[in-house]
């Protein structure tokens, strides 16, 4: 599922991980004093390691688990990154949201490919915006990614109460109660607020979802470890497929999915759908799983008032159209569902990504050679 967007990531193809749960590749969680850590995966990667703390994840052992070797010289500048999370978490939030502003600032004027990609996403959603508007809607993104980047120390480190003090929530009870009753699909999508909406979502109810190792064991094991302190999650590895979903939601466990990224292609798992106005492919997986367990599908997103640093997550009614009858009327519902979401804080939303890469007609990327 829900991977912090601040760090490059890499998928999990052919190596390593390869299995479901009971395959030995799940994180399963309690509480925070009572965290239990999976079984080891097997298997190992052909890759070479590419360079010190980034290189290639080792896909032969648990993620959720610490080894000595994270104490090695390899991970001290991580370690420096991880304490720096924490030290900012005790800062004043007004504080912490204009150093995160300032961070924002800086990934946009050092990262050009970024930059201009998000740019063309832009364009293409706000044709009715003048250049300066999408300029200004631009800066405000880069703005809000670097907050988010300078509050992963929430999500990692603070306690549940210090976690709902900050965050004024709608409709959760109701989502609670739907969960408590069995077989919830929750879609969330690639914001800013994505690694906190992860974590209110699980707060719901025992939970299964997807993780994708980063290039940098150590901080692979510091996000495992915090999205499941704080409630029962297990965390399958995102190329095992639907069935350890399923199980999970046969278990009763809330299956939480962020279904938006671009894949590519054409057939049955591929839909193309509007999102403000542009075509967009879309996988068909929440429609599937929806249809082989019966579950009800929600959305969810989480915005971030940048004034005062408090967030507010909404838990969306039950998407009742969505049964996998029909894959493109349920992206489609989906994709409608999560915009209207996005559009009370659109600088929130990932822009940084290649949305649109892929054509229904399979003409050329508007990104170009970017």
């Amino acid at each position: 599922m829900y991977c912090p967007a601040f760090w490059k990531l890499r998928g999990c193809r052919g190596a390593g991980f390869t299995g479901s749960r009971s395959c030995g590749i799940s994180i399963a969680s309690g509480t925070l004093s009572g965290w239990r850590p999976g079984t080891r995966p097997t298997g190992n990667s052909s890759r070479p390691p590419r360079s010190a703390a980034m290189a290639e994840p080792d896909r032969t052992r648990d993620p959720a688990e610490f080894h000595r070797s994270f104490l090695g010289p390899r991970y001290w500048g991580t370690w420096l990154l991880l304490g720096a999370l924490r030290i900012l978490g005790h800062l004043p939030r007004r504080w912490l949201m204009g150093l995160g502003a300032l961070v924002g600032d800086l990934f946009r004027h050092g990262n050009k490919k970024r930059r201009l990609i998000a740019a063309v996403n832009l364009a293409l959603c706000f044709p009715e915006l003048s250049a300066a508007e999408r300029q200004r809607l631009l800066k405000a993104h880069f703005r809000a990614h670097g907050r988010g980047i300078v509050d992963m120390g929430v999500t990692l480190w603070c306690s549940r109460r210090r976690l709902l003090e900050l965050v004024d929530l709608e409709g959760f009870e109701e989502h609670r109660d739907r969960v408590a009753s069995g077989k919830v699909l929750a879609v969330t999508w690639h914001l800013t607020t994505l690694e906190i909406t992860g974590l209110l979502m699980t707060l719901a109810g025992p939970s299964v979802s997807m993780m994708k190792p980063l290039d940098n064991d150590l901080l692979t094991w510091a996000v495992a470890r915090g999205r499941c302190r704080l409630s029962d999650l297990d965390l399958i590895v995102r190329d095992a497929g639907m069935r350890p979903l399923l199980k999970g939601l046969q278990d009763g466990r809330q299956c939480i999915l962020v279904p938006d990224e671009d894949f590519g292609g054409r057939g049955a798992e591929v839909a193309y759908v509007p999102f403000f106005g542009v075509s967009r492919a879309m996988v068909t997986t929440p429609g599937r799983i929806a249809r082989a367990s019966g579950a009800t599908v929600t959305v969810c997103a989480t915005r971030l008032d940048p004034g005062t640093g408090r967030y507010v997550c909404t838990f969306g009614p039950p998407l009742d159209g969505v049964r996998g009858d029909d894959p493109q009327a349920d992206a489609a519902a989906i994709c409608e569902a999560m915009e209207s979401l996005i559009r009370r804080a659109p600088e929130q939303y990932l822009w940084t990504f290649r949305w649109f890469q892929s054509r229904p007609d399979g003409g050329d990327s508007p990104y170009g050679s970017v």
